[in-house]
């Protein structure tokens, strides 16, 4: 048999190779992303609708009364009980200054999601939080102890699709220099009030 021949056939056969286990990754890649999917995009559909009655929300915003004393010049805007997820960003000391502007580890979690493969993150329980925000702060009571975040030291505020121990739950996405925030809640009203303040506050 020609050599040329034989050459051919076996480009032929490991390109069908290639393509067969690439159609399976895809088959494999459409059925692990098909719940993520549905679930994204019907919040992407959400946060369209939600968008063009946005600035008639912030408008409509009214102070809350609430036992806490506050500053004259500050006022509680939002107060809910929500299941919240916290993470520790771990800062890495070098003397060679990285690029790692504030949507590195948001966008790195976003990749998680269309991955086809399982990574094992490290995620903490949620826990049953009370959260004001008011138009300076936000304030996370637990029940053992109060958190509070300056809404000038916040990087950044995002819609997000969390893979909560396999489960796709709507939260909203709060970045600090030191931790990652997820609120548990398909209120959109919740990710527009922190950034409207936060951008009075910059």
């Amino acid at each position: 048999m020609n050599s040329k021949f034989i050459i051919a056939i076996c480009i032929i056969g490991l390109y069908a190779l290639i393509l067969f286990i690439v159609g399976i990754l895809a088959f494999l890649y459409s059925i692990k992303h098909k719940p993520y999917k549905k679930i994204n995009d019907e919040y992407l559909k959400e946060i369209a609708e939600y968008s063009k009655t946005e600035k008639e929300v912030l408008k409509g915003l009214k102070p809350i009364k609430i036992k806490f004393q506050l500053a004259d010049d500050e006022k509680v805007y939002y107060v809910d009980e929500l299941d919240v997820s916290y993470n520790e960003i771990e800062v890495k000391k070098s003397k060679q200054k990285e690029f790692d502007d504030e949507y590195d580890q948001y966008v790195k979690n976003l990749k998680k999601n269309y991955s086809l493969f399982k990574f094992k993150t490290k995620q903490n329980n949620l826990e049953k939080t009370l959260i004001y925000i008011s138009n300076k702060r936000i304030v996370l009571d637990d029940g053992n102890e109060f958190k509070i975040i300056k809404l000038n030291k916040v990087l950044l505020n995002e819609y997000f699709i969390l893979n909560f121990n396999g489960e796709y739950l709507k939260t909203t996405y709060l970045k600090t220099t030191n931790e990652e925030i997820y609120f548990i809640n398909a209120d959109l009203k919740l990710k527009s009030i922190i950034s409207s303040f936060r951008i009075e506050n910059d």
